[in-house]
């Protein structure tokens, strides 16, 4: 945990409650520090979809879970497509009732992020609140095999399809899910690469154990819609069922809303940007383009499209090289340049993420299914 004086009496506390494997072990921390008294739980939910934000659990499973450690969960409803602001008032409401009940920190469960811990510092804060971070300073590595050693259940419940593959979400957290994580990605999922739901971890009176409904994609995310399993009402402490091996069976459609389309300012944005791809694009170029500042616009592209700016643009740019390699014999390097990479090395990095192969085996490839598509056609022509 940060550093504190020893305080002479025991805090309240409430966990900040997303349902994956860093809260649950902060919590768990947290129980065992007499310095603590943990009251609660405290989540945000869509209040459309009555799903939790940036995992997309049912609220459900987050009930269940706090069943299983035998503490109450406070609901803040927010509007997690709506402004900005909005979605700031209604958390900070919510975090003042949490007050007037008595709390005095709410603890998260993040390791290193300097930004995150900033900004909800500053939001508890506002809400006359203290902000605790009980796995601060973690190694990421050693802190997931602690977990694993502890034997903590858990599914992969989200992922990052810029870095995972979409099918990588509704699979278990286990050494074979970290051992065959790439390598540019944080074993703990510390960068959103991934999230997880907890089924079951030390401490618990029972387990949660859920099935994979589907799998949901949207907005460079993908979900796996994690449901209870029937026999769950009836297990318990002594009835605890083995971890259910199960795979996605069907992909939900995404939404139809195209949110550059829908608003103005992105329209504004993307004609900018396909009209300038080859040059310098900054997010503060963007932002004058769309009348913002340029934390503002951040916050507002993101929020709307389900990705940063930055890595909009990247796959924007990824796609016209793909249409370059396809409709013309330019040189590799050149494609890169003409999309807007700033070095070779960056481009063939990009290209490689987001295509799953190299520009030049991309290229080839083209090229063996055109030859055969006019053999065909020529076959065709000639039986005729």
């Amino acid at each position: 945990m940060i550093a504190r004086p020893t305080p002479s009496r025991v805090r309240r506390v409430w966990q900040w409650w997303t349902g994956g494997k860093d809260t649950v072990w902060a919590l768990n921390l947290l129980r065992s520090d007499p310095d603590w008294d943990v009251c609660g739980l405290v989540t945000q939910v869509d209040q459309s979809s009555g799903r939790s934000v940036v995992h997309g659990l049912r609220q459900e499973l987050l009930e269940r879970q706090a069943a299983a450690v035998g503490l109450p969960l406070h609901l803040i409803e927010i509007d997690s497509k709506g402004p900005s602001r909005e979605y700031e008032a209604a958390t900070e409401v919510g975090l003042r009732e949490l007050r007037r009940e008595g709390a005095e920190f709410v603890a998260f469960g993040e390791l290193s992020s300097g930004a995150y811990l900033d900004r909800r510092s500053d939001q508890l804060a506002r809400a006359g609140l203290e902000a605790e971070f009980p796995l601060w300073g973690r190694d990421s590595r050693k802190h997931v095999e602690a977990l694993l050693e502890a034997g903590v259940v858990a599914w992969v419940c989200a992922v990052d399809t810029l870095v995972l593959r979409a099918d990588q979400a509704g699979r278990r957290f286990d050494a074979t899910f970290v051992t065959e994580l790439p390598a540019h990605a944080d074993i703990g999922g510390g960068n959103d690469e991934f999230h997880t739901f907890v089924e079951w971890a030390p401490g618990w009176t029972r387990r949660v154990p859920v099935g994979v409904g589907g799998l949901i994609e949207e907005y460079g995310l993908a979900y796996a819609d994690l449901e209870l399993l029937r026999d769950a009402r009836s297990s318990s402490a002594d009835d605890v069922p083995p971890p259910v091996s199960a795979s996605p069976k069907a992909t939900a459609p995404a939404r139809d809303l195209d949110p550059f389309q829908y608003y103005e300012r992105l329209r504004r944005v993307e004609e900018f940007v396909d009209q300038n791809l080859g040059e310098e694009l900054r997010l503060d170029t963007a932002a004058r383009v769309a009348a913002m500042r340029a934390s503002s616009f951040g916050r507002f592209f993101r929020q709307r499209v389900g990705m940063t700016f930055g890595a909009w643009l990247t796959i924007r740019r990824v796609r016209r090289a793909c249409e370059l390699l396809r409709q013309s014999n330019m040189p590799v390097e050149r494609v890169g340049r003409e999309v807007g990479f700033g070095g070779e090395r960056t481009f063939r990095r990009s290209f490689r993420l987001h295509v799953g192969c190299s520009a030049s085996e991309f290229r080839k490839s083209h090229l063996k299914d055109e030859a055969r598509r006019q053999v065909s056609s020529y076959a065709s022509g000639a039986s005729s």
